[in-house]
């Protein structure tokens, strides 16, 4: 007995050693960031903090308009059937892209391919499962003023968030020391399991929708927005994450032509439309796009001159194609947005890293929102969303431009002020 209890605590200091060695490695890899990838970032979440604001204050005229995607509805044009406001998700795949096969291999080499596979699976369908939360969010505020009743999904949607928000308070818990091992581990299974059942149900329940537009219906239950779209690419785009830069860019083309195929069949293109970013279908095109990102990606690390000439060239062939595909539609997301939204991504970002050796200061505010993009968007929807929810017409939609102007100001005071927190803390904060 005395045998195998020494054996046992020889093993359990090996395992607690290695542990010690992989959080080493973690935090040293953590410290080895690309300061142009986290402005790129930085400037997609910022973008949508603005976005998001000005598109809820009509009496700031033309800056309010730099949020509509719709150019029947005064949104800024800048290319056939495209507004400014129509880059942003693009671009903010474009940054998930930079860096996902690289933090994958990171993951890979620390914890194991079973570990990591698990991990990203469920990372992805946890963005979506969150997606379905503040879905609901909104549907319950409208449920008060009367505008929306729940239905049984509702139901269920709201049991699985609440068995999440109490892995949350767990999680939360076990940051104190003493607790710390005896929650941890639970605490994070419970919350991942249930963000997980969120996203799964949240890809069939679109799934139905879309089958209820096709044959006439209409969106009955509407929980695709964002963060699911962005959520439904990483699932398409992982099985490319290891994959050589041809396999990835052979299998987004296969992709894309499958996709354009059915987006150019009879009014498909208009179903599509009736889902937010195309709903699960659209979600294919989103993924496409996603894998094109990771082959450019693939580039710039190896060449940064071949990235910026390849995504010249997708920008290029997208605006060609509109002659015979169609505009460039985000609704939808025409093919030929697919090209444009990599192409155009892929040539801001490299004015940004051309951008980034005449940077000097340690005042850098976009750096501050890159490092923690999904927590920052988060929060930016959340406290922008209730905020506006809340806030009388008085406050919002009829007030004057100087009193809109100051909350703009002190919307993104706070919200910055938020991100250099999080910034100092040299932590990492991630679904």
């Amino acid at each position: 007995m005395e045998n195998l209890s020494a054996e046992k605590n020889v093993v359990e200091t090996q395992l607690s050693q290695q542990k010690q060695v992989a959080d080493t490695q973690n935090k040293n890899i953590q410290t080895k960031r690309i300061k142009s990838i986290d402005r790129f970032r930085g400037f997609c979440v910022f973008a949508m903090l603005i976005f998001q604001f000005l598109k809820n204050f009509e009496s700031l005229g033309f800056l309010s308009k730099l949020a509509e995607h719709s150019a029947e509805k005064g949104g800024i044009v800048i290319l056939p059937g495209m507004t400014l406001a129509d880059i942003i998700a693009p671009a903010f795949i474009f940054a998930i892209g930079l860096t996902f096969a690289l933090s994958f291999s990171k993951w890979q080499k620390l914890y194991g391919t079973k570990l990591a596979i698990v991990h990203y699976l469920e990372r992805a369908l946890a963005i979506i499962g969150v997606g379905t939360f503040l879905s609901l969010c909104n549907k319950f505020l409208d449920s008060f003023s009367g505008k929306y009743t729940f239905n049984a999904f509702d139901w269920t949607v709201f049991a699985f968030s609440v068995i999440a928000l109490v892995g949350l308070s767990l999680r939360l818990i076990s940051l104190i020391p003493a607790l710390r091992n005896k929650l941890k581990g639970y605490a994070e299974q419970i919350f991942y399991i249930a963000l997980s059942c969120l996203g799964i149900m949240n890809i069939i329940i679109t799934s139905i929708d879309y089958a209820y537009v096709v044959n006439g219906t209409g969106v009955v239950y509407s929980y695709w927005v964002t963060l699911q779209g962005i959520g439904f690419a990483i699932l398409i785009a992982f099985p490319f994450v290891k994959a050589k830069s041809w396999v990835k860019f052979l299998g987004a083309s296969l992709i894309t032509i499958l996709f354009t195929v059915y987006h150019q069949l009879g009014n498909n293109k208009e179903l599509l439309d009736a889902i937010v970013h195309g709903g699960v279908v659209g979600g294919f095109g989103w993924g496409a796009m996603l894998i094109f990102d990771m082959f450019i990606a693939d580039l710039f690390f190896s060449n940064k001159t071949n990235s910026l000439i390849a995504s010249t060239l997708f920008f290029a062939i997208g605006v060609f194609l509109t002659q015979w595909l169609g505009v460039i539609n985000m609704g939808s997301c025409s093919p030929t947005f697919i090209l444009v939204g990599v192409g155009l991504s892929g040539v801001i970002f490299a004015l940004f890293d051309c951008l980034d050796k005449y940077h000097k200061s340690k005042f850098d505010p976009l750096v501050w929102w890159g490092k923690n993009p999904i927590i920052m968007f988060l929060v930016e929807f959340f406290v922008i969303g209730v905020y506006t929810q809340v806030m009388p017409d008085s406050v919002i939609a009829n007030a004057s431009w100087p009193v809109a102007l100051i909350q703009g100001i002190i919307a993104v005071v706070t919200l910055t002020a938020f991100a250099y927190l999080l910034s100092r803390s040299k932590k990492s904060f991630s679904l």
